[in-house]
């Protein structure tokens, strides 16, 4: 027979009540402030809104000549544009107004002017005429740029949301060259690549088009606030 005494049951160390505890507390505090944080971003009606995402890159050509990609462009506040040299309606009407803009935010260096053309035929050369004709400097934070067509238009209407474009009937046209029936209103993509706003600053009525100005300036103010609280930072290769 054993008469040893049992051994005494082992204590249990106070981390291993105290651990699963704060590690509890901690998950709590960061969900909360989570929740808080989300609420902020839910109430600011001064948001704008997301309406999409670029997701692919494009190559273009810009009027220099030089090959570019959108994707280069990663980290900067977009203001996208979809004319053609030769249009004879709103095309040179909406640059007009975004070089007012460019002028409002000149030394803004996140903010980059992008104006995609439409029309196939577009060269480098012509766009540089028509860039240098509405006064667009050379050295301008501002693309004119042209690719291939399908690609385009493809990604104009399914990344940008702009509507698509349809041919003028010829009934209806100003003149040999008025061939597109295209949108023109502006896309504001953020600097993580969002689209958040398409500013219909040639509305046919005065008082909405003055709406579409100003927001357009508001909703720039707002997303290079983001960009500077958030800068983006690309990935390690």
């Amino acid at each position: 027979m054993n008469d040893s005494p049992a051994p005494a049951p082992a204590k249990l160390s106070p981390w291993t009540i105290w651990v699963p505890i704060i590690i509890a507390t901690l998950g709590i505090v960061v969900f909360y402030n989570y929740l808080i944080y989300r609420s902020r971003i839910d109430n600011d009606a001064n948001r704008p809104a997301i309406l999409g995402r670029l997701e692919k890159d494009l190559e273009l050509t810009e009027r220099s000549g030089k090959k570019v990609h959108l994707a280069d462009l990663k980290g900067k506040v977009l203001i996208i544009s979809w004319v053609f040299t030769r249009c004879p309606r709103g095309c040179a009407a909406v640059i007009a107004k975004l070089k007012k803009l460019q002028s409002e935010f000149a030394n803004e260096p996140g903010v980059q002017f992008v104006s995609v053309t439409l029309d196939a035929d577009d060269t480098p050369e012509m766009m540089q005429k028509f860039a240098r004709g509405l006064d667009i400097k050379d050295d301008a934070n501002w693309w004119f740029v042209n690719g291939e067509k399908d690609a385009v238009r493809k990604f104009m209407t399914s990344q940008v949301h702009f509507r698509p474009v349809q041919d003028m009937p010829e009934a209806d046209r100003l003149s040999p060259d008025d061939k597109y029936i295209h949108d023109l209103r502006v896309a504001l993509i953020d600097h993580l690549g969002h689209v958040r706003s398409l500013a219909d600053i040639l509305n046919a009525d005065p008082e909405f088009a003055k709406f579409w100005d100003e927001k357009l300036r508001k909703d720039l103010r707002y997303l290079l606030n983001e960009q500077k609280k958030n800068p983006y930072k690309p990935l390690a290769n």
